[in-house]
């Protein structure tokens, strides 16, 4: 029962994030950068949460590699601010990362946005060390385009949506796949 909770919990805290980063976006001066903030916070809380239950389910160490490695990709693929890039990006790796998990399935698919948050922090600052290193100029931030706010929500959305339709074409083709352990797990 506390993994479940746990787990919705983390959850609703990484869709409340996403929502708050995504009004700040919209908002300028000291309002904005506050609610970012808040929102940034509640991100990395919703992270650790999510890791918390992750460790108890006590996963293959590939499976965490295989995290680790999704969400480093999307990190350096897919900008805080762009649609398409985000509907490619967190569809197939929910959906990848849903397919490897042999169980709590949901629960890897959210994983994904969750930690790209940090992970796109270690690889903005990377790149900018890189353009600063070459003499290049190297800004972290850029002026966000106005579909910008959407974004975030839409990082989990995907995800979740990609592990979704893991987890259901799993659940309808067991029987030429082969049994896979678990299930979807606690109900996610």
């Amino acid at each position: 029962m506390g993994k479940v909770v746990t787990f919705r919990s983390g959850s609703a805290l990484l869709l409340l994030a996403a929502a708050m980063v995504g009004i700040a976006i919209v908002l300028e001066g000291t309002s904005g950068r506050l609610i970012n903030g808040a929102g940034g916070v509640l991100w990395f809380a919703s992270a650790a949460n999510l890791l918390i239950v992750a460790i108890r389910t006590r996963s293959p160490a590939w499976l965490w590699l295989a995290l680790v490695g999704l969400t480093v990709l999307v990190a350096f693929v897919v900008t805080p601010s762009a649609l398409l890039p985000t509907l490619l990006g967190f569809v197939p790796t929910g959906f990848l990362i849903a397919w490897l998990a042999p169980r709590d399935r949901l629960l890897w698919a959210v994983m994904i946005p969750a930690w790209y948050l940090p992970a796109h922090i270690g690889t903005a600052v990377t790149r900018a060390a890189i353009r600063s290193a070459m003499g290049s100029d190297a800004p972290l931030r850029t002026d966000p385009p106005p579909t910008a706010s959407f974004v975030p929500l839409l990082m989990v959305i995907c995800a979740v949506a990609g592990g979704y339709l893991a987890t259901m074409y799993l659940a309808r083709h067991r029987d030429r796949v082969g049994p896979r352990t678990g299930g979807s797990g606690s109900g996610n």
